[in-house]
């Protein structure tokens, strides 16, 4: 169970988020200090500053990431918002300073050929909106990865775990420990080694761990080895493949109405 519950968080962390952010294009640059000149922001301020995550990425997703998000293809102006280090170069961010941001300029804007986001959108920022992106901006303007990529804080409160308070090795943990006491369960014992390798790479790969991957996953018994056997499945085509077979199910890719009588499908 320990080795199976450390590969979910893996797949969590590797398999969905990482072939979703891929195609939204959720990014973010690690925070930094508001520019010198500015006023320190209190302990008091920053508890009411909005979060990136939960508060502002979803108002400049809808609004903004169309013309300055990732897609450089469709990026207008050479603008990318989703990037701190590159909307601050630009002057679309002042971090502690938001009417002087450009970002800012051009929402408050009452010309309909500056005004942003441009009126042929039909994308418009209500007035909470704007006070978030204010407040936000004052407060430093920090920006967050995607939350999976996030570790758990030290902060977060965790609930009692009952019986099973000796299980638990992590906070996510006592998480799963609780519901299993509450619905009066144990654990299933941990699994063998062989039995990790061959669950991780059907998940990952779709295909049996060869006896060589086997030979050297049991010489390796150094910290670290479960996590350099993901690393190397996810390197190899095989990942690539399975992502792309069930992506392609999805996409209901071998839907047919029969011989000569195809016609376009959309999904």
């Amino acid at each position: 169970m320990k080795d199976s519950r450390r590969f979910v968080s893996l797949a969590v962390v590797f398999c969905f988020p990482v072939t979703f952010c891929l195609a939204i294009g959720l990014t973010g640059s690690s925070a930094s200090e508001p520019k010198p000149g500015n006023p320190p922001v209190s302990e008091t301020a920053a508890s009411s500053i909005p979060g990136f995550n939960q508060d502002i990425r979803p108002i400049l997703s809808d609004a903004c990431f169309a013309c300055h998000g990732p897609d450089e293809h469709g990026r207008q102006a050479g603008l990318r918002l989703d990037d701190r280090e590159e909307a601050i170069d630009a002057g679309a961010i002042e971090p502690g300073d938001a009417m002087a941001s450009l970002i800012i300029e051009r929402i408050l804007e009452t010309d309909p050929d500056l005004v942003m986001p441009p009126p042929e959108t039909g994308k418009k920022l209500s007035a909470d909106d704007i006070e978030m992106l204010r407040r936000w901006i004052n407060g430093g303007a920090t920006y967050q990865k995607h939350w999976s990529f996030e570790p758990i804080p030290d902060t977060l409160a965790t609930p009692g775990t009952g019986k099973l308070a000796w299980w638990p090795e992590t906070k996510l943990d006592t998480f799963i420990a609780a519901e299993l006491d509450r619905r009066d369960w144990s654990p299933a014992p941990p699994v063998t080694r062989e039995g990790w390798l061959r669950r991780v790479c059907f998940d990952l790969t779709g295909l049996p761990p060869s006896p060589q991957q086997l030979d050297q996953f049991l010489a390796d018994s150094s910290p670290g080895a479960k996590a350099r056997v993901v690393d190397r499945l996810l390197a190899d085509p095989a990942y690539g493949q399975r992502m792309a077979n069930m992506w392609l199910d999805v996409a209901r890719y071998a839907d047919t109405f029969g011989y000569q009588a195809d016609v376009p499908m959309d999904v």
